[in-house]
């Protein structure tokens, strides 16, 4: 199973530190975050150095958009890199959440997605790798008609997991297309020292689970499985998700959204994050990725808010998941 690391981009230089240990570690790719870019760092310019820092890691946009990132930029941007570092660079593209909600602009419409998708491929290398990253119905479906992969955000819920990857593939067979689907889950991932420290990283990093639900269940919950009694609550405080403090863990005005409806906020961070000692996260990712027959996971590795260091917890993850990871 191939399995990647995400990064949000607060620093370029870490970044590069990161990309070495991702590679020295085993992980087949890693993937910038291109979101709330007023607040990150520039996602291509850090892609061009974590490339010239490594020899064989896949690295890409996880997740761009074609709002804030016009299609012809993140064409031009594949063609570039097939030339540097040829058949290692791919694209991971949405329709847009925290990029283009943080600076005011709204999300590009699955149609528009697939036309700008068809667009890129016409400046693109053939063979690009590109991972749409959907979280419903229409998103899966339009990942089958024109992506190479499906990037399933919605937790790590089997159920939704296999629902949402059959839908995929039907619009594929629909589509006529042979090459197969990859199916990837993706998951704020904190492998922690011992117990402690994870259940201390449990409230510390309710905000994130918050994030990504917003995320998941914003549009819909069709295919899902979110139990019915939640729906209504969660439809209805998602909607003030402030996107002032989108990715940002500790306190913060989306952090304590839940508070009053504890059994609601266990579910929303066990299903949403992948919190534990390094065998308690090893084992739900294979036991996930079994059930749900996945062919591969982003695991967004976000430090602890006490200091941790982000290379370390990379290769942590990877001396946990030696066992199930394919390299570049």
């Amino acid at each position: 199973m191939r399995v990647g690391v995400v990064n949000l981009l607060r620093s370029a230089r870490e970044e590069v530190a990161i990309a070495r240990a991702c590679e020295e570690a085993g992980f087949w790719g890693l993937g910038l975050g291109d979101t709330a870019p007023h607040l990150y760092q520039e996602t291509y310019a850090t892609a061009g150095a974590c490339f010239a820092a490594t020899d064989r890691l896949h690295i890409g946009p996880t997740v761009t958009n074609t709002v804030t990132r016009h299609w012809s930029v993140l064409g031009a941007a594949a063609r570039t890199y097939e030339e540097l570092v040829p058949g290692r660079f791919f694209a991971g593209i949405g329709t847009g959440d925290g990029a283009v909600h943080s600076v005011g602009l709204k999300p590009a419409s699955w149609s528009q997605v697939e036309r700008d998708v068809a667009s890129v491929r016409s400046l693109a290398p053939p063979d690009l790798e590109i991972h749409i990253a959907a979280s419903g119905p229409r998103g899966v479906e339009a990942a089958g008609r024109v992506a190479s992969d499906v990037i399933i955000g919605t937790g790590l819920d089997t159920t939704a997991l296999r629902s949402l990857a059959a839908r995929a593939r039907s619009a594929r067979r629909a589509a006529s297309i042979e090459a197969p689907l990859g199916v990837w889950a993706f998951v704020n991932a904190f492998f922690a020292p011992d117990r402690a420290t994870a259940l201390a990283a449990r409230v510390e990093q309710r905000a994130r689970a918050i994030g990504y639900a917003r995320f998941s269940f914003a549009s819909t919950f069709e295919d899902k499985g979110v139990p019915e009694a939640w729906q209504p609550i969660l439809r209805e405080r998602l909607a003030r998700y402030d996107f002032g403090s989108h990715g940002q863990g500790g306190p913060n005005p989306n952090a304590d959204m839940f508070d009053d409806v504890p059994d609601l906020q266990d579910y929303l961070i066990d299903r949403m994050l992948l919190i534990g000692t390094a065998d308690e996260c090893a084992a739900r990712i294979a036991t996930v990725a079994k059930e749900a027959g996945l062919d591969g996971v982003w695991l967004a590795l976000t430090p602890l808010e006490v200091a941790q260091d982000p290379v370390e917890m990379v290769r942590a993850a990877g001396d946990a998941l030696a066992g199930v990871l394919v390299p570049a």
